[in-house]
């Protein structure tokens, strides 16, 4: 009788651990995906970022254009050091290393302050 309960137990346990590795596969695979959108967005915000600091330089650029801008670009700086926390986080979920997530791995390069060593020149992409 006891040999019997030990072994359903036994069961049951290996049941468990089997049917349990799926479904960690598979929120994992889920929150790769996330992270994966989260590093496209972090891409097109530092475009954003190139663009808005390549339309101030020009001369033909409205005054509702060097007005608004550099509040634009304030926020969207922000907004970087904002992903990349999150991007960390996210990594750090999935076991993978966390410093400074978007400079390797998928993405590659984080974002660089103006007057960096990257050149954007319109019409680049």
């Amino acid at each position: 009788m006891i040999k019997d309960f030990q072994l359903k137990i036994s069961l049951c346990l290996v049941a468990t651990l089997l049917m349990a590795n799926p479904l960690w596969a598979q929120s994992g695979g889920h929150a790769s995906v996330g992270l994966g959108h989260g590093e496209e967005g972090y891409l097109h915000l530092q475009e954003m970022i190139k663009h808005y600091e390549f339309s101030l330089k020009m001369p033909d650029a409205s005054e509702e254009l060097k007005t608004h801008a550099p509040v634009a670009l304030q926020h969207a700086k922000e907004a970087i050091k904002h992903y990349n926390e999150a991007l960390k986080h996210g990594n750090e979920s999935l076991g993978r290393r966390a410093s400074m997530p978007m400079a390797e791995g998928s993405g590659g390069g984080g974002y660089q302050e103006e007057g960096s060593s990257h050149s954007h020149e319109e019409g680049s992409h």
